[in-house]
């Protein structure tokens, strides 16, 4: 490709790639160009729609909170009610903005993030989900609930304005991974655009693009709800309901672009705070003023437009009311307000407004316009009138934005660009939510009034007095903007405005091949060492470069420039001077710039038109729009690829003069501050062309700020061509082979993977059938358990079937020895009875003898008493208590013990108590008996009664062999214990005996410390070999006398005494 081939920077070609129209001089097409990445078009669509539903459903609550406050008489009713209830709606919304967007800022994002625990294309389906739900049933609480409906509809505010940050948060989480991916070069060859604020920039403007699209749907949306309330009453009645269900229908819109877009989950940057750089932002260690210290009053200037029209917007309905219209008419007057603000921001930057004007006449001007504007529109009671002023307020007011932005781009460098913008548009929308909520409250305060004068009656609501308030506090800001920051003093405004309503300049372009570079600014600017500079860096890119100048790169120039600047021409007029600039700037075009641009070269120019619409326009006090048309008509029309503008403080470009100052240079300070003023303006009326540099700085500095300019719009040198085409195959290589290796690892992996597989599968394998054969081997084992549980039960069935039966043997032959036993006791008794009998008969015998006997002589007494007493002696039985021997075989049977069990019908009986006779008690009770001696061969001891003892004796032994003796069956004597009387098999652990007091309670148990005996009470060595120590002392205590019971209970031992 030849230079002369290769195309404009300002053309793109027919298929351009992002980078290339990212790489555009014009930040319109940059932003543009994202547009062509598919999936952030569809996220950008997303965000377009949802946000028209969120300012209409904004809109529409505002509606629906006027209809409850009036029907529920809210906030003490009336007018203060309405418009109290308004700034409860737009004061609920931005609370909720501020906690979702700002407090909760952090952790939100952390849930958002690429590790977060929310997904941030479901939190946004989510989001718009709970919209729909809400505003399906926004216009319904007023007949659900209609005593507390305005308390619901701010509750829709705040839920609402909750999930719209929740929505805007997932979406700035997700919306920088999808920006285009850099080229496979990288930035070898032209450095990388600025997808960033690129996307700032068009996230920015959709946002701002969906107020007037919601305004307009309202629109429609009353006109058809009115529509509709012909035929039906409720649609009558609630003319916002209708607003609200398409609010809903462009929710579910937006969920239905969103449920087929797929999100990447890469790391991106932190969404950012709506406050963000509200604190102004400073150059080192002072705040950061810009060149001419004029950021805080444009910035001012800017926030006060936006916070009138946000009062204006917010009062909006109120006044619709007051003028007789209705939602129609509140939304047709935010359409014009915000519709208009749009439009006057588009004029603007497409060059439409008034471009020969300076900027800060025009921002200025803007300001008054729009306050005058706002003034009328509360003057009027006319419905047609005020929205007409609306109108241009809103368009005014957007003149004044975009102007007052380009001036503050204009006062930093470009470094320090975004800062700025960011601390402007957090002042904006500080100042609009201050409008949007002191508005409705001021209105409230203000309320109706009457105002009658000589001719004049006034008869507004508080709306129309507080946008009269607003437009009438907009007037002074103008006169402070025109007074602090006007950059054509001496001029008359009305000149400057009657020459830019002219117009009619012709048309302008750049060329359509090579590249053209202008370098303007005042004297001692630094120029012609920055065009040395930019030409040596742009040859060794590989281009043609050509250097020129003004006047005096053609011979005919050279003359004249010998004319202009020769301090002897002192006298020369200043249109001649204009003309004279005109004729060298002809002749120059046609002889050196057109035919170097028409061979592909990158022509450097040490001046250009802009010079002379700076010094003979602005300085010379001539029309800058005359001057700049002579200009164009001279070089038909052909203007700079790019304009840098080296700008310089007058007093600072004097310092670097070197030699004698020529005719222009020997002109006063005032002149050359003119001259720098009208600079700036143009700078100002096209941004996109100019660069605007601080000369103030080292030349290094400045020629790197241009660098990165010329490095974004050159066009590629052959040389640069090739070393992309190079640079991109090197990267084509690498990544091929970065795939290859990608690819044999992902083989390796998989390999590894597949045998890691097989191995986990034979393992598997391997387990299966170890734990089949193990479940077998416990089946077998279960089997045989369980089999030999049956013979150990059947064995033990067995063993208690024959112990049952021998029981009940047992039993048998102890009821045949228990019948025995009684027959024996009874056949006893009756011998005993008989005796006793025999006994009493003898008795009474005796006593008749001894009767008898009494009668005769008394020497007979003691003999016949002697006798009677002997033969009542020898008659008294004598019982044998010797036991014979039982034979070998014979068993003792344990009789069982029957347990009485009593039950609830048992009758208690008394158990008859013999009564013993006392007479009958022995002579001496207290003697004791001697038992006779038992003698195994059972003979009975020696004296008269042995004979006895021996009969009886060998009567016993007689019966005890009569007797029958059951054998004791053979069993275990532990079977006829129970269970728990001893230790059992599964319990090792003695346990001791509970120890209970007289009372029967349990006594504390002896701790673990406490010695088993107490010593006091083990015998010592004296007791051991002497006996134990008689203490008389236990009588005297017995006795009372003692002392030893001092602290002891009953009975208790005295103390021993050691030995």
């Amino acid at each position: 490709m030849t230079r002369a081939e290769q195309p404009a920077v300002v053309t793109a070609p027919a298929n351009p790639t992002y980078d290339e129209a990212l790489a555009a001089d014009s930040r319109e097409r940059a932003v543009r160009a994202l547009l062509r990445t598919p999936r952030l078009r569809r996220l950008w669509s997303a965000q377009l729609v949802s946000g028209i539903g969120d300012a209409l459903a904004l809109l529409v609550l505002v509606l629906l909170a006027l209809q409850a406050a009036a029907s529920e008489g809210a906030f003490g009713g009336g007018y203060r009610g309405a418009a109290l209830a308004v700034a409860a709606v737009f004061g609920v919304r931005i609370l909720a903005t501020l906690l979702f967007g700002a407090v909760l800022l952090g952790p939100l994002s952390g849930l958002l993030g690429a590790s977060g625990k929310l997904d941030r294309r479901w939190t946004m389906i989510g989001a718009d989900g709970v919209r729909i739900a809400l505003f399906v049933v926004a216009p319904l609480w007023l007949d659900w609930i209609p005593a507390h409906a305005l308390t619901a509809l701010l509750a829709t505010v705040f839920v609402s304005g909750a999930a719209e940050r929740l929505w805007t948060l997932a979406k700035e989480s997700a919306a920088p991974a999808l920006l285009p991916e850099p080229p496979p070069e990288g930035a070898t060859v032209r450095p990388l655009p600025d997808h960033m604020d690129a996307l700032r920039r068009l996230t920015l403007r959709t946002a701002f693009a969906a107020l007037p699209a919601a305004a307009a749907a309202l629109l429609a949306a009353t006109l058809v709800g009115k529509a509709l309330g012909l035929g039906v009453d409720w649609f009558a009645a609630n003319q916002a309901a209708l607003g609200s269900y398409v609010a809903a229908g462009l929710f579910a819109a937006s969920v239905s672009l969103l449920l087929p877009l797929v999100l990447p989950t890469a790391a991106t940057p932190r969404p950012r705070s709506p406050l963000e750089g509200l604190r102004a932002p400073k150059a080192g260690d002072r705040p950061d003023k810009g060149r001419t210290g004029a950021v805080p009053l444009l910035v001012l200037s800017c926030a006060a437009v936006a916070g009138a029209v946000s009062c204006a917007v917010a009062v909006a309905v109120l006044h619709a009311f007051d003028l007789g219209g209705g939602p129609a008419a509140f939304a047709l007057f935010v359409l014009a307000l915000v519709g208009g603000t749009a439009a006057g921001i588009r004029a603007t930057q497409a060059g439409k407004v008034l471009p020969g004007l300076s900027r800060r006449r025009l921002l200025a001007l803007a300001i008054a316009v729009t306050g005058l504007a706002l003034l009328l529109s509360g003057l009027v009671p006319d419905m047609a009138t005020v929205l007409f002023l609306s109108l241009l307020a809103g368009l005014t007011a957007g003149v004044a934005a975009n102007t007052g932005h380009t001036l503050l781009d204009q006062e930093t460098e470009e470094f320090r660009r975004a800062r700025v913008t960011e601390h402007l548009q957090a002042v904006v929308r500080v100042a609009a939510a201050v409008g949007a909520v002191a508005a409705p409250v001021l209105a409230a305060l203000i309320g109706p009034h009457h105002l009658t004068g000589a001719e004049i009656v006034l008869s507004h609501g508080g709306a129309a007095f507080t946008l009269m308030l607003v437009g009438a506090l907009l007037l002074p800001v103008a006169v402070i903007v025109l007074t602090k920051a006007d950059d054509r003093g001496g001029v008359p405004l009305r000149r400057d405005l009657r020459d830019a309503l002219r117009g009619g300049e012709p048309v302008q372009a750049p060329a359509a091949t090579g590249f053209f570079i202008a370098l303007e600014g005042g004297d001692g600017a630094g120029k012609s060492t920055q065009v040395k500079a930019l030409a040596d860096w742009i040859r060794s890119k590989g281009h043609e470069v050509v250097v020129t100048r003004e006047p005096g790169a053609t011979p005919v120039g050279k003359r004249l420039r010998s004319i202009l600047l020769d301090v002897s021409s002192a006298g020369l007029s200043n249109r001649a001077e204009a003309l004279m600039y005109a004729a060298d700037r002809a002749e120059h075009v046609d002889t050196v710039v057109r035919p170097a641009l028409e061979r592909g070269a990158v022509v450097i120019s040490d001046r250009y038109i802009d010079s002379s619409v700076a010094y003979q326009g602005a300085g010379r006090d001539l029309s800058p729009t005359e001057i700049a048309r002579i200009s164009r008509w001279a070089t038909d029309g052909l203007v700079p690829h790019l304009t840098v503008l080296l700008d310089v403080s007058p007093e600072a470009a004097r310092e670097r003069f070197t030699e004698a100052p020529d005719r222009l240079e020997s002109e006063p300070a005032e002149f050359h501050q003119r001259v720098r003023a009208g600079f700036l303006t143009l700078a100002a009326a096209d941004p996109g062309r100019y660069l605007v540099v601080d000369a103030g700085q080292d030349p290094d500095s400045v020629t790197t700020v241009v660098r990165h300019r010329l490095d974004r719009m050159l066009p590629l040198s052959e040389a640069e061509v090739a070393a992309q085409a190079e640079a991109r195959r090197l990267a084509e290589e690498e990544a091929r082979r970065k795939a290859e290796e990608e690819a044999a690892r992902k083989a390796e992996e998989a390999r590894l993977r597949a045998e890691e597989e097989a191995r986990l599968a034979r393992e598997a394998e391997e387990a299966r059938i170890r734990a089949e054969a193990e479940a077998a081997r416990k089946a077998e084992e279960e089997r045989l358990r369980l089999e030999e549980e049956a013979r150990l039960r059947a064995e033990a069935e067995e063993r208690r079937l024959e112990k049952q039966r021998r029981a009940e043997e047992a039993l048998l032959k102890a009821e045949e020895a228990r019948r025995l036993v009684e027959a024996s006791a009874a056949e006893a008794a009756a011998k005993a009875a008989a005796a006793a009998a025999a006994a009493e008969a003898q008795a009474a015998a005796a006593a008749e003898a001894a009767a008898a006997q009494a009668s005769g002589p008394a020497a007979s007494g003691p003999a016949a008493g002697s006798g009677a007493a002997g033969s009542g002696a020898a008659a008294a039985p004598r019982i044998d208590m010797t036991k014979g021997p039982h034979p070998d075989d014979a068993v003792t049977i344990e009789t069982p013990a029957v347990k009485r069990v009593v039950r609830p019908d048992d009758v208690t009986q008394t158990v008859p108590v013999p009564k013993v006779d006392p007479s009958a008690a022995a002579p001496d009770a207290a003697e004791t008996a001697v038992l006779p001696p038992v003698r195994l061969d059972g003979q009975g001891g020696t004296g008269s009664g042995s004979g006895s003892a021996g009969a009886s004796g060998s009567g016993a032994r007689a019966h005890s062999a009569t007797r029958p003796t059951a054998r004791r069956p053979e069993e275990d004597p532990a079977d006829r214990v129970p269970s728990g009387i001893f230790r059992d098999s599964g319990n090792e652990r003695t346990r001791e005996l509970p120890v209970v007091d007289d009372d029967g309670q349990p006594r504390r148990p002896r701790p673990d410390w406490a010695e088993e005996t107490p010593l006091d009470d083990l015998p010592t060595l004296a007791d051991e070999l002497l006996g134990r120590r008689r203490d008389d002392d236990e009588g005297d205590e017995r006795d009372g006398g003692g002392f030893g019971d001092e602290g002891r209970g009953e009975g208790g031992r005295g103390p021993r005494r050691r030995r």
